[in-house]
């Protein structure tokens, strides 16, 4: 690309010679990830498409120059510009960052935040070659990728690499995004923050189906080149519908007239793309825990999606209470799996938390004795019940739980 257009995008991106909207701050992950700033670590923003990287990012660069340092030593590069559609090598990192050196005049230390990098293939051997050269330039990545760090550069750069989930809103920021918000509303319509902050219902929920489209899409059909898109798309709308059924592979491959490798691979490619969350069988064996016979659960980032995807759900509130509390667990702990044994089950193990779900004040036996069965074999785990409104000894209302 000519130097001079490379030049005239960035600036429009940049803070360089103007203000750049940052949006309301989610401190948590501002507070979290500028704590590594001065590291030497490369830093890496990893979440589902539209779950506010790309803004927390924005919010980076703000804190950094509050904090003194000047804007020309803050770089952002956003790959999803439709002016670097045709030229997404590698080379392009060496023509932005000679651009901005040219027009920037820093011999110091550079902050280089990248935007969506998988858009790069392997961008990580040119990172790998600027961090080994030990060139002065701190890289924020961000990407809408479980496996956006590659094993490649995982390997290289152990101990050297620190990346961070970042999920749509969680309750307690939802309110602070609408201060008038209801809880009945986050569990409808989620936390993704473009959602959150649209008043109309008709809107929020045009948006979900965009956003929905766009996952499937870009961040699996176009990437992986899938031959049948339509097929894939149906698959993906099964899954995201039986929020948090147990899925058995097999099925699914008669049911779509697929092999079972194809359906694995479709679902690890959803999981990839943040859209679906796995929940494995509970066991402190690797061997039992991924066994064929032990089904995994599949649940879907953002209640949102589940909601423009099958309307029904809206009516079937204890699928949307057991999704909302999944995501809040999975935003704080790494593995989430489930329990169950002769006709007994627990929901959600979690850290030290044995988790059940309900929808109601009336709590069924069935959740009382599930727990009571898995403490006796687990004495370790703290029980608890999520219900609609009542806290009371083991009892949390979801509103309490999902505050925390």
């Amino acid at each position: 690309m000519e130097e001079a257009l490379i030049l005239e995008v960035l600036k429009k991106w940049n803070l360089w010679e103007k203000k750049i909207e940052t949006g309301i701050k989610r401190e948590e992950y501002v507070r979290k990830i500028y704590d590594f700033m001065e590291r030497r670590e490369i830093l890496v923003l990893k979440g589902i498409r539209r779950a506010g990287k790309s803004t927390i990012m924005k919010q980076l660069m703000a804190e950094l120059v509050r904090k003194g340092v000047e804007k020309k030593s803050i770089l952002y590069l956003n790959l999803e510009d439709y002016n670097f559609s045709g030229s997404l090598k590698i080379p392009l990192f060496e023509e932005v960052l000679a651009a901005y050196r040219n027009y920037a005049k820093n011999k110091g230390k550079v902050y280089f935040f990248i935007d969506e990098a998988q858009m790069i293939l392997e961008w990580e051997k040119w990172i790998r070659t600027k961090y080994d050269l030990g060139e002065n330039i701190k890289f924020i990545i961000s990407g809408s990728s479980a496996s956006l760090l590659s094993k490649e550069l995982s390997a290289l750069l152990t101990g050297r690499n620190l990346s961070f989930k970042i999920m749509p809103l969680s309750f307690k920021e939802f309110l602070i995004f609408n201060k008038k918000g209801k809880l009945s509303e986050y569990l409808l319509y989620g936390g993704f923050p473009e959602v959150v902050l649209e008043k109309s219902e008709d809107k929020k929920a045009m948006i979900l189906r965009q956003y929905f489209e766009d996952i499937i899409h870009k961040d699996i059909i176009d990437k992986y080149n899938i031959r049948n898109p339509k097929q894939l798309m149906d698959i993906a709308k099964y899954l995201v519908s039986n929020a948090g059924a147990k899925v058995s592979i097999n099925k699914l491959g008669k049911v779509f007239g697929l092999s079972k490798d194809t359906i694995s691979a479709y679902t690890g490619y959803m999981i990839d793309a943040f859209l679906l969350l796995e929940v494995t069988a509970f066991s402190y064996s690797a061997k039992i825990k991924h066994d064929v016979s032990k089904l995994p659960k599949l649940y879907v980032m953002d209640n949102g999606l589940i909601n423009v995807v099958n309307i029904k759900y809206a009516k079937e509130r204890w699928r949307l209470y057991e999704n909302a509390v999944l995501v809040k667990l999975a935003s704080g702990f790494d593995e989430v799996s489930y329990w169950a044994d002769t006709g007994n089950e627990v929901d959600f193990i979690a850290g030290s938390r044995a988790i059940n779900v309900t929808a109601t004040d009336k709590i069924p036996e069935r959740e009382f004795r599930g727990l009571e069965e898995f403490g006796k074999k687990h004495r370790q785990f703290t029980p608890e019940i999520i219900t609609e409104t009542a806290t009371k000894g083991i009892m949390v209302s979801i509103g309490d739980f999902l505050k925390e």
